[in-house]
């Protein structure tokens, strides 16, 4: 204990002394913030940060300090900054973080009147956008010492000493750069660097209190990340005891209040008076006789509904503005007591305000994205998703597919199919594109019929990319070509596509996503280049890209789109373990898909059924030709006028998303895909780059998530024929 008294008295004298030589040298005119008078631009920002109020709210200092940040980084210009400021809410910040922020203006003022005062100096405002990131660097660069130090003895002057790597990594060598590129006047380099040792000062008393609040935000993450990560596990009792943790030392934390009635529904949604475990069951225990509860009451459940609604009117109460979680979480709260319809009622309060209140939900996501952290493991990932659906209002906070998954449940899918696609209308009108993946893999999960009924038939359109140099001889490709090949029979209309890139060192599920251009048309059976799209994704380059996906919406449908590749990697895998006998059991649906079949009225039975009697074989076979008693034209237009296998099959086979492809009995290994496959009216049409001779027998494979079909085809006297149709 004595030693670390002694060692703090150590640091506060050495700064102490550093604050007495910087104030000593330093241009007084420049921090002498007591006489500084703000000119009328910089005046109705300067008064926003005039705030009294000595309480705070942690996460409010923490929006301001990185809101602050990138404001500064991103303005183009002094009066784009100043404007932003002045209209920011610093109400609830820590008022020491705004007395340092205001020593910033006097700074910015003499640049400022510098920029009007010298033509040379138009674009002086770069050196403060070039300066930016210093504050959150410099503290833990620069060695103090080392800097006092070297002033005492004489080394360096205060305008010409070097402070190490410290300075460069905060941004202090822009002055530097700006100097050389401006090729400055005497009274100009003077002036410059007045203004640069004045910055230094600045970050120097900024720092100590940006960590300051820091430490204190990363203490509420971590309380946060495990309420999060508690619900993550199933484990809703351990959540609750978090927020409830977290809601005493911050009683109006605004996520804590929402994972608390998350919590609670939870709690109430699954509650059995007769725990299976022990643990779970004393952990019950306690929570009722916390909350005054007595456990075998029939009004036990109610009593934890009603503590949630409680928990969610604070929150409104507190958080107008902020609202749309909120409204989802009452909704599910109404879903639960049963009571369906203003549980809807809800939802669609619910899907007005999320549009409205969009940046005002999403303000603390800067804070969030800076915890790159989160993104180096599957929990915090989910994390992340959880955070953005619940300000975002998708996943489990999209009152639209909770809506679409209430009309599912009750077997309206028209409705469900609608509710689905205003959930995409409204993120789109948001502009808010990341997260896509979870929305489709949501909507796959938990509404898979209503879902699919709505999506274009995806296994007939397909995306490529490809290098625009030949990546081969260069490391350094970062660029690919696009492509869309639309095998289906209509034209997509106002395509907006976002491309999903897999990439090594990825996590299995994890895509990059990229939103490509919008497209007006993109024809049937015809290819359409989207156009040119940058990697920049962790400096990934194309011969990184392991799986190909896309995401296509136009004003009526959705739709997966895959890479050819990737389908029929799938495809081989699973012919190959029928053929090797490894997979004899029948496909075990679940149940999401089996009700699409049964919501379009056909099963495996009768799928099988409609292959027997609309499957057609056309081929020329050596040694004897079907054609020899038709007419030439009719020849020609099915079979192109080569003597290539060709295929046609119901059309209805396209709701289960085909993939097609030929197994030579004579070599094992080798696998045919079809060189064409494309849907033509009541038709699937298939070409094969095989010719059959007399005698052969050859079996076709159907595969896909519903069920594995095998044809096996003969070509007897000259004639191709439908030997049997077995469901695999």
């Amino acid at each position: 204990m004595k030693r670390a008294i002694v060692g703090t008295l150590v640091v506060a004298a050495v700064l102490g002394i550093a604050a007495v030589v910087i104030w000593h040298f330093w241009p007084q005119e420049a921090l002498n913030l007591e006489e500084y008078v703000p000119s009328e631009e910089f005046m109705p920002a300067y008064e926003a940060m005039q705030v009294d109020e000595p309480d705070y709210d942690i996460e409010e200092t923490v929006r301001a300090m990185n809101a602050l940040e990138m404001a500064q980084c991103q303005s183009e210009d002094f009066l784009s900054y100043l404007e932003y400021v002045a209209k920011q809410d610093f109400s609830r910040v820590a008022p020491d973080v705004l007395e340092q922020k205001k020593k910033l203006f006097p700074i910015l003022q003499r640049l400022y009147d510098l920029q009007k005062e010298h033509e040379e100096l138009d674009d002086v405002w770069m050196l403060m956008r070039s300066a930016t990131s210093g504050a959150t660097k410099f503290a833990s660069e620069v060695n103090p010492v080392a800097v006092i130090g070297s002033m005492l003895v004489g080394d360096a002057t205060l305008s010409t000493m070097s402070v190490g790597d410290g300075v460069e990594k905060a941004k202090i060598a822009a002055f530097d750069e700006y100097e050389k590129q401006k090729e400055l006047k005497r009274q100009l380099e003077r002036e410059i660097e007045a203004v640069r040792m004045s910055y230094l000062g600045y970050l120097e008393a900024y720092a100590p209190v940006y960590y300051k609040y820091m430490r204190e935000w990363n203490m509420l993450c971590l309380k946060k990340d495990k309420a999060y990560i508690d619900l993550y596990g199933g484990r809703s009792i351990d959540a609750y005891n978090m927020t409830e943790e977290i809601l005493k030392e911050y009683p109006t934390n605004r996520e804590a209040l929402l994972l608390k009635s998350l919590a609670l529904i939870n709690i109430a949604s699954n509650y059995q008076p007769a725990a299976d475990s022990t643990a779970e069951r004393n952990q019950l225990s306690a929570l009722s006789k916390e909350m005054n509860l007595l456990l075998g009451q029939t009004e036990e459940v109610n009593e934890f509904y009603i503590e949630a609604e409680n928990t969610l009117d604070d929150y409104m109460s507190l958080y107008p503005s902020r609202s749309a979680p909120a409204l989802v979480l009452k909704g599910l709260l109404c879903r639960a007591r049963g009571e369906n319809a203003k549980a809807v009622s809800y939802f669609d309060h619910a899907s007005m305000e999320y549009p409205r209140q969009a940046a005002d939900l999403t303000d603390l996501l800067d804070s969030y994205k800076a915890r790159t952290y989160l993104n180096k493991s599957a929990e915090g990932k989910y994390l992340l998703r959880l955070y953005h659906s619940t300000m975002e209002g998708f996943g489990i906070f999209s009152p639209n597919l909770l809506k679409a998954y209430y009309y599912a449940q009750h077997g309206d899918v028209e409705k469900s199919k609608e509710e689905i696609f205003n959930h995409f209308y409204r993120r789109g009108n948001q502009g808010v594109y990341d997260c896509l993946l979870s929305d489709m893999q949501y909507c796959e999960e938990n509404m898979y019929s209503s879902f699919k009924q709505i999506l274009m038939e995806q296994s007939f359109i397909d995306v490529s990319v490809e290098p625009t140099m030949n990546w081969t001889l260069s490391d350094n490709d970062d660029e690919v070509k696009v492509t869309i090949n639309n095998r289906s029979d209509i034209d997509l209309e106002n395509v907006r596509i976002f491309l999903c890139l897999h990439y090594t060192d990825m996590y299995k599920d994890e895509y990059d996503v990229q939103k490509l251009p919008s497209v007006n048309i993109i024809k049937h059976h015809d290819k359409t280049e989207i156009g040119v799209v940058k990697l920049n994704y962790e400096e990934k380059r194309y011969n990184d890209i392991t799986r190909i996906r896309a995401i296509a919406m136009t004003d009526d449908k959705i739709c997966w789109i895959d890479n050819v590749d990737y389908k029929y990697m799938k495809a081989s895998e699973a012919v190959a373990k029928t053929q090797s006998q490894q997979e004899k059991t029948p496909r075990n649906l679940t149940v999401v898909k089996q009700q699409l079949l049964k919501d379009l009225d056909v099963d495996n039975s009768k799928l099988l059924s409609y292959l027997k009697t609309g499957m057609k074989v056309y081929a020329a076979v050596s040694d004897g030709n079907i054609w020899n008693d038709m007419k030439q034209d009719v020849k020609n237009l099915v079979t192109g006028g080569d003597k290539k296998l060709r295929i046609e099959l119901p059309r209805i086979l396209s709701v289960i998303d085909p993939v097609f492809s030929l197994h030579q009995v004579n070599d094992k290994d080798k696998v045919v895909l079809p060189s064409e496959n494309y849907l033509s009216g009541s038709n699937i049409r298939l070409k094969f780059d095989y010719e059959p001779k007399r005698n052969d027998s050859i079996p076709l494979y159907i595969y896909s998530d519903f069920a594995n079909f095998k044809v096996t085809l003969a070509f007897e006297e000259g004639k191709p024929l439908i030997k049997k149709v077995e469901l695999e």
